[in-house]
């Protein structure tokens, strides 16, 4: 089983191979998610797929600066927080997008499967303190 840190890389290799049914093969069926670049709550596959597949029309690319991850109960989850940095095609204009993100996953008989998911760009101010 990957450790959750590299199942997050996997995660971000899925959302660059641009193959919506790769990516959402990560998350539960009933899980939820917070999209980068959406205003809706998304709750299921269904769901899911539809911004997936308007997403993957982007051609993102990403790096993960900073990620921690934290066991819950007794490890069976694990919450996966952390920054990344994407890259995104629309109209052959590239976009860099700063963004942040929380993972809520659940520990599988093979490997991870996402719970839920929330991504946002990060505020312009990178820092108050």
């Amino acid at each position: 089983m990957l450790t959750p840190t590299d199942f997050v890389q996997e995660w971000l290799k899925a959302i660059s191979s641009n193959d919506a049914g790769t990516i959402v093969s990560l998350y539960k069926e009933d899980a939820v998610l917070l999209g980068t670049l959406d205003s809706k709550v998304r709750k299921g596959t269904k769901s899911i797929r539809e911004y997936f597949d308007h997403f993957v029309t982007l051609r993102p690319q990403g790096k993960i600066t900073q990620i921690i991850c934290d066991e819950i109960s007794g490890g069976a989850a694990i919450t996966a927080n952390g920054l990344y940095d994407l890259e995104l095609c629309e109209d052959d204009k590239t976009t860099k997008v700063k963004a942040r993100f929380t993972f809520v996953l659940e520990k599988g008989a093979t490997n991870w499967i996402i719970l839920s998911h929330h991504s946002s760009k990060i505020p312009g101010k990178q820092d108050i303190i």
